[in-house]
């Protein structure tokens, strides 16, 4: 659990990790220097609760709280919970039970509740028995997955090094997760059970969507050079989105330069075309990139 200045409803959380039915758990917290009362609340459970564990961080100096968490762990199993979002009482169970029975499947996630001032209402993801590389495109083209709904096994992170430290995709390095994990042949299982209430409030450094347009952007040219398959399929995916992440003004360069990219190591008789027509023609360099992939 990653914390920041998180006094409003930190309680909350830590209170429904201690409720879990499920009682074999170690819940660490790292505090990334808060200057608020948050480091004093989770003290106080820890002090009734040693599976309640407390470090404290310099703000972004030592690495992504999330990694820093991930080291300090022991357990087979990893779960993610934010400071502001809340877990059903079966949550660890459940999944738990899932995992063991299915030695296949290196992690698992599951619907869940929104959140917010209007009151509580289901939040929907695709139920599937298994996900694998073959489903990178539909990963691609949206983020199957709530990060609080996870149970991930240890050593399926470690071996695709858990949560990238690059600040160019800061808020989507969840979602570069799993596409890793995809493209390094681990299995996933989404379930229908309703195992979280995910917190919407103003906030949040994802509360606006425009928050995570440039990261997203960044994150997919980040992912298409580094990923195992580079399939006519991916990259068709890839340019797909971007197309998506258009309608925002700051994108568009951006979006056209990584399909120059692509092209470029793909085509590069496509590439030089595209690269040397005018700036004023940026629809028609666009339109024939897209075409062309």
């Amino acid at each position: 659990m990653p914390a920041f200045n998180a006094e409003k409803y930190i309680s909350e959380s830590i209170i429904s990790v201690i409720n879990q039915t499920y009682s074999n758990w170690e819940l660490i917290i790292v505090d990334d220097e808060s200057t608020d009362k948050t480091s004093e609340i989770i003290k106080q459970y820890m002090n009734t609760d040693s599976r309640v564990k407390y470090f404290y961080q310099k703000n972004s100096k030592q690495g992504k709280a999330r990694n820093t968490a991930f080291k300090k762990s022991n357990g087979e199993f990893i779960a993610f919970l934010d400071a502001d979002d809340i877990w059903t009482n079966t949550k660890l169970e459940i999944q738990v039970k899932e995992m063991l029975a299915n030695q296949s499947i290196d992690l698992i996630f599951s619907q869940g509740y929104l959140l917010n001032n209007a009151g509580i209402e289901n939040y929907n993801i695709t139920v599937k028995s298994q996900w694998n590389n073959q489903d990178l495109p539909t990963f691609i083209n949206c983020n199957q997955i709530p990060i609080l709904s996870v149970l991930v096994k240890t050593q399926a992170l470690k071996t695709v090094e858990i949560f990238s430290e690059d600040l160019r995709i800061q808020n989507v390095e969840d979602y570069h997760l799993w596409l890793k994990l995809l493209d390094s042949n681990f299995k996933f299982k989404s379930i229908e059970n309703r195992l979280f209430y995910y917190r919407i409030h103003q906030n949040q450094s994802t509360y606006q969507s425009s928050n995570t347009n440039i990261p997203m952007l960044n994150m997919l040219c980040m992912f298409y050079d580094n990923c195992n398959s580079r399939t006519k399929t991916i990259r068709k995916s890839i340019i797909d989105r971007t197309k998506m992440l258009m309608a925002d003004e700051q994108v568009k360069q951006e979006s056209f330069n990584l399909i120059k990219a692509i092209q470029k190591k793909q085509n590069p008789i496509i590439y030089l075309i595209l690269h040397l027509l005018p700036p004023f023609l940026g629809k028609i360099r666009y339109t024939v990139a897209s075409k062309l992939s």
